[in-house]
């Protein structure tokens, strides 16, 4: 079992498999290799991408899919090694600011192999927007895609 101080949860206790490594850094963070996924609540869509070495950092990242259902990701752009599409956990960092409204980043998705627990952001050549806002003001929800929820 490893130990973590999070920035949200408190201390918790999660086995080493829990780990995701950044072998492709997140922009900004060279040094961050470690991270775990952890929920927000059990009923929302939000998790947190909580750092195992900086108990601070913690990003909110969801899932695109559940927002813009036409997100797609070139697998040329993204390393071989990630394996193939199918295997893939896409999450999109949001940007919850006060006096702003809250966006996720389309254009530098994260991509973790979900039977590796490797993966890392990446800056796709497509022009999605760095800023997609979170809500449309529909008062509908939109629909959940069928691997939504399925991370590594």
């Amino acid at each position: 079992m490893l130990t973590v101080e999070t920035r949200f949860h408190g201390t918790i206790s999660v086995e080493e498999t829990d780990v995701l490594t950044i072998d492709y850094e997140i922009l900004g963070f060279p040094s961050e290799k470690r991270f775990l996924l952890l929920p927000h609540r059990p009923d929302s869509p939000f998790l947190y991408l909580q750092s195992v070495q900086t108990s601070s950092l913690a990003f909110v990242a969801i899932d695109p899919l559940l927002r813009f259902p036409e997100y797609q990701i070139p697998s040329a752009e993204i390393p071989p090694a990630l394996g193939d599409s199918s295997e893939w956990a896409i999450l999109c960092l949001c940007t919850l600011g006060s006096g702003q409204d809250p966006t996720m980043n389309l254009r530098s998705p994260l991509i973790f192999n979900r039977n590796s627990r490797h993966g890392g952001q990446f800056v796709l050549s497509l022009p999605y927007p760095i800023q997609y806002p979170l809500f449309s003001g529909d008062d509908e929800a939109p629909e959940e895609p069928s691997h939504a929820g399925t991370y590594p």
